[in-house]
């Protein structure tokens, strides 16, 4: 895969899951810390990583969201049960 395509890839996170961007992630990760890397290709892979970082946060946020939709409706209640990740539960 060119540095083209790659860039066109990293423009393009709408539609991707959250495990591909975690994983797209963890290669732009593995690349910096490489160090074979020059100080742009360094500045660039750094400028994708946090939009992958960011990307993958907003994912994670409309998850949560949706749990708490489900919750709501299956309580009938109109209250947000905020979902606990720590212990996989709710309330």
């Amino acid at each position: 895969m060119g540095q083209d395509s790659e860039r066109q890839e990293a423009a393009t996170t709408g539609g991707e899951t959250y495990d591909g961007l975690v994983s797209r992630l963890e290669r732009v990760v593995g690349e910096l810390e490489s160090g074979q890397l020059t100080l742009e290709q360094s500045i660039e892979r750094f400028a994708e990583g946090i939009r992958l970082a960011r990307e993958a946060s907003r994912k994670l946020d409309e998850a949560e969201r949706k749990v708490e939709i489900l919750v709501r409706a299956a309580d009938g209640g109109d209250e947000a049960v905020p979902f606990d990740p720590e212990s996989g539960r709710t309330g």
